[in-house]
């Protein structure tokens, strides 16, 4: 049976809204980025293009081609109802629009942090590839049956072109400006707090509720393996 609900803003924002929201603040962020590119130092740049670079890897995920998260319900935490969870609108609003808040704070504070920060992003980067690596052949196994034979799934392409180079610019930051110290490696926290509060915590919590309410309404890309 349907779960019934009744509709509130907050469905509202986690239908499209919040993803029109996020493209919108990395359109704001190419502008900053562009104006400030000559009196910022490289760790503010590098953080600066992730502000930007995020939308891209939110918008091949869950808008075209779709579906990393039917995949990522599916494949990989073997749900019972994929379209509705663990991973839903209100965990990817929470996570993504989340991530690109936190990322704009975090560029605000970079003149603080310094390469604190570039640590993040360095393991963001090249975690993030990894992870869409990882979950690629894990779904070309699960598929080969249906016919799947590209080694592809939604947000693998902007890992690999764009937060990847990211990833790898920072690390060479970090071994070649000669700035580095050991505390800088705090920047693992963020890492952490990332993948613990604001991806696991919202799976977690929404694996045990088991709610439909925001349910997806399309398996994106992996439709045509689900016939």
């Amino acid at each position: 049976m349907a779960e019934s609900k009744k509709w509130t803003l907050l469905d509202w924002w986690c239908g499209k809204p919040w993803l029109y929201a996020t493209y919108a603040l990395g359109a704001v962020m190419l502008v900053v980025l562009v104006l400030n590119w000559s009196s910022w130092g490289v760790p503010q740049r590098l953080m600066g293009i992730l502000c930007v670079l995020l939308p891209l890897h939110v918008f091949e995920e869950l808008e075209w081609p779709n579906g990393f998260q039917f995949m990522m319900n599916k494949v990989i935490q073997k749900s019972d109802n994929p379209l509705a969870y663990p991973e839903n609108r209100l965990t990817d609003m929470i996570t993504n629009f989340g991530a690109e808040v936190l990322f704009i704070v975090m560029l605000a504070l970079t003149p603080v942090a310094g390469n604190m920060f570039v640590v993040f992003m360095a393991f963001f980067g090249i975690g993030e590839t990894l992870a869409h690596t990882v979950f690629t052949v894990a779904s070309l196994k699960h598929y080969r049956e249906a016919g799947m034979r590209a080694p592809y799934t939604p947000g693998l392409a902007t890992a690999w072109l764009t937060l990847l180079p990211v990833g790898i610019a920072s690390l060479h930051w970090l071994v070649t400006s000669g700035t580095f110290v050991l505390g800088d490696l705090w920047g693992i926290l963020f890492v952490m707090f990332l993948i613990g509060f604001m991806i696991r915590l919202p799976f977690i919590i929404s694996f045990k509720i088991k709610s439909t309410r925001f349910a997806y309404d399309d398996m994106g890309y992996f439709a045509r393996f689900e016939r």
